[in-house]
């Protein structure tokens, strides 16, 4: 059963789970959420900013030797561009801040940073040691709790309204947090809507890919999570590739795999078919 996760705009699809069984996708088990990569960068730059620090994309200033030998930031007038595109380039920043200092705790005891009704409780997690990154304007920062509540996000969704402007994108979306399901009950769902003959060897190969499945301890979590959702006869696996690149391009490696099958001709869809019965047919050729 593979748990896909995709970088998409906050309020879009961006993690899909679904059932596989003899390699055909099942379409009824098909989950999706808009909590995916995309939405965990949002969350880092708003903790970024809401401490004060802007995240200012390269573009918009060189590093020039002032001075004493001292590296000097100096604004540059940035014409031609965009607000999509500067925020486009605010989340890559904040998405490398993410990949290179978040991970996932192994259960929620580990979870240091604690909830009371869904609500976080500075006072306790103040002493969570603190994490220092370079922003490209050589200002560094320090993460500290973030660090850990930023990735729980998938496992809560209730903890992403202590980021207020992703809270409020989500919400404007028709998705708000509190509609959402953590990614552990959604794999969960996906295994109970297909047959009960099915559903052991479903627990036994969950398939982890996507960018986000690059998170330190995720893998073990959701085996964890989900152990305890199954039933008491079910032997829960979770897997990932190990090497990174892989990992992260999953899914286009199986579409270039599938693509180079002689059966995928029969997959095919004509420009002609296209217009003639739209997009569903595929699901058709290629269930």
């Amino acid at each position: 059963m593979p748990c896909d996760e995709g970088k998409q705009l906050a309020g879009r699809p961006a993690t899909r789970l679904a059932a596989v069984h003899d390699g055909y996708v099942l379409q009824k088990s098909v989950v999706h959420t808009p909590l995916g990569g995309r939405v965990l960068s949002q969350c880092m730059a708003a903790a970024v900013e809401a401490k004060g620090t802007q995240i200012r994309p390269r573009y918009e200033f060189t590093r020039r030797e002032g001075p004493g030998g001292k590296l000097e930031v100096v604004p540059v007038a940035a014409g031609g561009t965009t607000a999509s595109y500067r925020n486009w380039c605010v989340d890559a920043i904040a998405g490398d801040i993410k990949e290179y200092i978040c991970r996932v705790a192994g259960d929620i005891k580990e979870y240091i940073c604690r909830v009371s009704d869904n609500a976080f409780d500075p006072q306790e997690n103040a002493h969570i040691p603190t994490q220092a990154y370079e922003l490209p304007d050589g200002q560094e920062i320090l993460v500290g709790t973030d660090k850990f509540t930023i990735p729980e996000v998938l496992f809560n969704p209730l903890l992403v309204e202590g980021y207020t402007p992703v809270a409020a994108v989500l919400k404007e979306a028709g998705t708000p947090p509190d509609g959402l399901q953590g990614i552990q009950h959604m794999a969960h769902d996906v295994i109970s809507k297909c047959d009960v003959d099915v559903r052991k060897d479903l627990y036994g190969n969950v398939v982890l890919t996507g960018g986000t499945a690059g998170f330190a301890g995720l893998r073990e979590r959701l085996e964890k999570e989900l152990a305890d959702l199954a039933p008491q006869m079910a032997k829960v696996k979770v897997v990932c590739p190990t090497n990174t690149v892989e990992r992260r391009y999953s899914v286009w490696i199986g579409g270039s795999i599938l693509a180079s099958l002689g059966t995928f001709q029969q997959m095919w869809m004509s420009k002609a078919e296209y217009r003639e019965y739209g997009a569903g047919l595929v699901h058709k050729k290629a269930p």
